[in-house]
Formats: structure tokens, C-alpha cells, sequence
């Protein structure tokens, strides 16, 4: 389901449109406003999103629609931000800071695509039909480019161009291989050991939920052969991943090109408050979607995963809602 917090916003939720009629996803589409018409938004989340699977919400401003979307279901929600004022700032930062127990997973300003292709990777973790489309569509961005460097050559192209010929070279074989445990579904890859506390609450919150992970320590850039070659092991038996990372997060993008499984991010405050490690995850381009979270919001991370796994496992979605109610009645006696 896609809801626009304004009918205004149809040209972002356009994009997300057009990516479902490609991949032949059924889809619905409404408008509420979380400020306007709350109870409108309430009945719909509450009472007409039976067998909807993902949630989409597109807003701008005060962009709290997302959030309180993600209050009324446990179904996973994916905001998409729209540039109305601040250049689309205001509403990125309203939808990713978002409270323990209501994670959402913000998309880049105006990326309705990427959030629609997100949904698809939510939704292929329990049809392997939808999976094989996705790993099809990702392999054609090869041609695709290889069609644009031509047309790119024959339109700009003086008579200084020379084409570099192709050198073969004797590249170390990676000799690291990953193996994961048979039961394990999550794996969580960080580029360094300085983020362990963010690792740590998501690994209690999903041992909480009853889903097992495993956590690695990788760096994209410093050896990112063994990041290449570890996704490359593991890639058909997890279910998706989270990267968490900080500065320039290249991590989650590294991954991200590596797998068309949910790949969720989690942004830690090292520098620039933290502003350099959101923006660098969250603004990806299209067709390759980071399900960013918060600035070390570890824990809505694992409930996240949490609600992609309840879609279909009701094990799960029991431990979810006993955890939100934990939590609830924590938030109460505070």
C-alpha cells in the first residue's frame, strides 16, 4: 500500500508506481494526512491494509506520517521523503530519528522507486519467483550501462578519444571464505569493531525475537575482495543484512551491489553529528535501496527485521507484539 500524506506528492509516488507494474506487484494507493486527517490514517492502517504485506508513505515537511503509521501496525513501513522546503532535509531527518519501537526505513529524498523496490526485496524473502526477477533485473544493469557508455562515446567523443586497451591481471585469489551457522538469517557485517555497543542492541534485540544472526567485521575499503567473496558465500542462505557504519558509509552501498536481499543500515554518530553517515547511506540510486534507519538506532534495525519476518512467520509476530508491549508498559512507568 502506498499513502501520500498529499495527493501534491503523485509525481514521487509515481515512481514507486511504475517499478510495481514492472515487477507485476499488486498495489493500492491512498491519502491521509498524519496532521489533518489522523483518524482517516488510523482506519486505514487499522482496518483496509488486510494482507498488505509492506507499507509505503510519502511525505514532506513535518514528514510524520511514516512515523505514525509505524505506531498503528507492525507491518514494515518504508518513508520516502519529499523536497517541499529545505531542500527535502526536513522531512529525511523526521523520518529516519524515529523512537524506539517504530522503526522506519527512510529512503532518499523524492526516491519513491527505490522505496517500491525495497517493498519487492521485503516481499522476495518469502516468494523465491520474485527473487529470480530481482537478481534478472539487477544483472541488466550491465547492458544498460554498456548501451549509455556508447551513446555517451558517439555524443561527446572528439578526435583526441582513444580507447584504453583491456589488461589481464594477476589478482590475489581471496583465500577467506564465510561460513554461517545453518539456522542463521541475518547477517551483520560492520567495518570495524569502534561501533560495538550499536552491534550489541541489535544482536539482544533480535535474540529477544527468537532470530538467529551472525555478526562479521568487513571493511569496504580496505579489503573489499573479502566483503565481495563473503557475500558471495552467504548470500543464498541469509535472509538479508544490516550494516552498521559510520563517516562515509560505503559499507551499505558495497553491500547493497553485492545482493538484492534487504539491506538495512544503521548510520553512527562519529563526526559532523553524524550527518556525513545518514546522508552518505541514505541517498542511493535507483534500483539499489538502503532500508536506512536512524543515527544508532540499532535496536529499531532488529525490530525492523522483526516486521519483515512477521509478514509470514507468526512465531515471530507473537515475540514482536509481546516485545511492543514490554516496551509500552516500560515507556508508561518511565
Amino acid at each position: 500500500m502506498i499513502v501520500l500524506g498529499s495527493a501534491s506528492d503523485y509525481k514521487v509516488a509515481q515512481k514507486a508506481v511504475n517499478v510495481f507494474e514492472e515487477m507485476n506487484i499488486s498495489y493500492d494507493l491512498r491519502v491521509a494526512s498524519a496532521h489533518r486527517t489522523p483518524e482517516r490514517l488510523k482506519e486505514i492502517v487499522k482496518n483496509e491494509t488486510d494482507g498488505v504485506e509492506v507499507i509505503i508513505a510519502i511525505a514532506g515537511l513535518a514528514a510524520h506520517l511514516p512515523g505514525v503509521i509505524a505506531s498503528l501496525t507492525t507491518k514494515p513501513v518504508i518513508a520516502v521523503p519529499v523536497d517541499v522546503k529545505l531542500g527535502g532535509i526536513d522531512s529525511l531527518l523526521s523520518s529516519t530519528e524515529m523512537q524506539l519501537g517504530t522503526p522506519v526505513a527512510t529512503m532518499g529524498i523524492d526516491r519513491g522507486d527505490n522505496a517500491a523496490w525495497l517493498a519487492c526485496q521485503i516481499i522476495a524473502c518469502n516468494d523465491s519467483d520474485l527473487r529470480d526477477v530481482l537478481r534478472e533485473k539487477r544483472l541488466a544493469y550491465n547492458s544498460k550501462i554498456q548501451k549509455s557508455e556508447e551513446e555517451l562515446i558517439e555524443k561527446i567523443a572528439g578526435r583526441n578519444y582513444r580507447r584504453t586497451e583491456p589488461c589481464v591481471l594477476d589478482d590475489d585469489e581471496v583465500e577467506s571464505s564465510l561460513k554461517l551457522d545453518s539456522d542463521t538469517r541475518v547477517l551483520i557485517i560492520s567495518g570495524n569493531y569502534s561501533n560495538m555497543e550499536i552491534v550489541k542492541k541489535i544482536i539482544q534485540t533480535l535474540d529477544t525475537l527468537k532470530i538467529k544472526s551472525e555478526y562479521k567485521v568487513v571493511s569496504a575499503t580496505r579489503s573489499p575482495d573479502v566483503l565481495e567473496k563473503f557475500i558471495s558465500d552467504v548470500d543464498d542462505d541469509v535472509d538479508l543484512y544490516i550494516a552498521v557504519s559510520s563517516l562515509s558509509t560505503i559499507l551499505t552501498g558495497a553491500i547493497v551491489s553485492h545482493t538484492t536481499k534487504p539491506v538495512i543500515g544503521v548510520p553512527c554518530v562519529t563526526r559532523l553529528f553524524g550527518i556525513d553517515s545518514i546522508l552518505s547511506m541514505i541517498e542511493m540510486p535507483p534500483g539499489v535501496p538502503t532500508a536506512t534507519m536512524g543515527l544508532d538506532a540499532g535496536e529499531n534495525a532488529a525490530l525492523f527485521v522483526g516486521r519483515i519476518f512477521a509478514i509470514y512467520d507468526e512465531d515471530i509476530r507473537n515475540e514482536l507484539v509481546g516485545f511492543m508491549k514490554t516496551l509500552h508498559k516500560n515507556v508508561y512507568y518511565e
